[in-house]
């Protein structure tokens, strides 16, 4: 355990929202905004986004390749970030399967969710979702 959980650690910023906030972000390894929804950077993995860019523009023969490869590099993350891992891969095959507009429809189809009022958990479910999403638009 690390000691600044064990024994805490002296705070010497600003004392208001954002700056405990972002205090909080950086000891915790957290993407949060001041009112506790993710912000729209959590759930993105560099190198898979590199991988989603060149998939994106790629023709149906590369993009099979570059899905592979996707597969690969989300084989090698070992991280707390693996299980963001799957959905990209999960986001990958459908952009191969339902074509160019999944991703752009299915945004469009989370954020009409998001707009409701659901738990907490759902929010932060979907807005991962959506995030890793952008990368395919």
């Amino acid at each position: 355990m690390k000691d600044w959980v064990k024994y805490g650690e002296d705070y010497e910023d600003g004392r208001n929202i954002d700056r405990f906030v972002t205090f909080i972000n950086e000891k915790c390894g957290t993407s949060r905004y001041a009112k506790g929804q993710l912000t729209s950077t959590d759930g993105l993995i560099a190198e898979l986004d590199s991988l989603v860019k060149e998939f994106v523009t790629a023709g149906s023969d590369e993009k099979k390749a570059l899905y592979a490869k996707i597969e690969e590099e989300v084989g090698k993350v070992t991280s707390s970030t693996s299980r963001y891992g799957k959905i990209y891969v999960k986001d990958a095959k459908s952009s191969l399967t339902k074509g160019c507009d999944y991703a752009k429809n299915e945004i469009q189809r989370l954020e009409r969710i998001l707009s409701k009022s659901i738990s907490p958990t759902k929010a932060d479910e979907f807005t991962l979702k959506k995030n890793i999403l952008s990368a395919f638009a």
